[in-house]
């Protein structure tokens, strides 16, 4: 019974909401389980439902996902004795989700605090091949600034509000950076290759709700490979999160048609610089190619002139 719940729900969805309206459609077969209460069974069929979807259908990004990053203006800073204020760590980023907080940015629709490049150590643990945050400058550790900056309000909904529950303390979701090839692009760190399911799972376990994958020392690595296996190990996780590819940036001949299945957003254009001219040359790139890009974007699937 379960394996024909699950045909029916897979085959019928293709967002979080036919996921939620089908397995309202399927609840009838929670009769076959009687000793569950029926509420316990849809949420179950939910649950289950979003947990196996695959590709890009993930039911994220319905809209340009918004937030701050920090690149722009700090770039790779990791001298903190120097820079106190300015260095890549986890008093920036604390700093920072209380101002997009107390500022109104979070209520007007700014909602991701993403860490760029430079916030790990340079090795992985030597015993379970982990990725580390910097000691120095991340001493609580990714997972204390994750409850920090985030919140998560899970409201689901049967005929009537069955809960709602807020389980971080700001308004904001918590977004990572990382790089499909064997180390990071500015800050050298260890990259994902050879990693992509131990990375995705330590993700996963410091509650990140965005991943972006850039595309530095790829050599010997297929990129339209690499960057949907990267994507499927997030998926298999369970936990929803934004997949933000810098793939097409790193290829001549992008195919928009394969990215688009399994990224929910891509990078198109050079690193903005903090100058009306870096600003103007990404309008400028986009401009020509238009025609390419705006066919391939809609809800869950965007081009991105990098953090503008």
């Amino acid at each position: 019974m379960l394996k024909e719940v699950m045909q029916d729900i897979l085959i019928s969805c293709g967002s979080v909401a036919k996921v939620v309206q089908s397995a309202r459609v399927k609840s009838s077969y929670c009769k076959a389980l009687p000793r569950m209460p029926r509420e316990d069974c849809f949420l179950l069929l939910v649950a289950l439902a979003l947990k196996t979807v695959a590709g890009l259908e993930n039911g994220l990004a319905r809209t340009p996902p918004m937030g701050w990053m920090p690149f722009e203006r700090f770039r790779c800073v990791t001298d903190c004795v120097k820079f106190p204020r300015d260095c890549i760590s986890e008093r920036l980023f604390m700093r920072t989700a209380d101002l997009l907080v107390s500022e109104g940015y979070a209520a007007a629709g700014y909602e991701y605090l993403i860490i760029d490049d430079c916030w790990m150590e340079k090795e992985r643990n030597r015993i379970t091949n982990e990725l580390m945050p910097d000691r120095e400058r991340f001493p609580s550790g990714l997972s204390h600034l994750s409850a920090y900056v985030s919140q998560l309000l899970i409201t689901i909904l049967f005929s009537v509000l069955v809960s709602a529950c807020q389980i971080h303390n700001k308004s904001l979701k918590f977004g990572l950076y990382h790089d499909v090839g064997a180390r990071t692009c500015m800050h050298l760190g260890p990259g994902a290759k050879g990693f992509h399911a131990i990375d995705a799972k330590t993700f996963a376990k410091w509650n990140v709700d965005y991943v972006k994958l850039d595309g530095c020392y790829v050599q010997g690595i297929d990129l339209n490979k690499a960057y949907p296996a990267f994507g499927q190990a997030l998926n298999k996780t369970g936990r929803p999160m934004v997949y933000s590819c810098s793939w097409p940036y790193y290829q001549n001949h992008p195919n928009f048609e394969l990215i688009k299945k399994h990224c929910n957003l891509w990078r198109f254009a050079d690193d903005i610089r903090d100058s009306i001219a870096s600003v103007a040359r990404i309008m400028l790139k986009y401009y020509r190619m238009q025609q390419n890009l705006t066919k391939h974007a809609g809800p869950g699937s965007w081009n991105d002139p990098d953090m503008l």
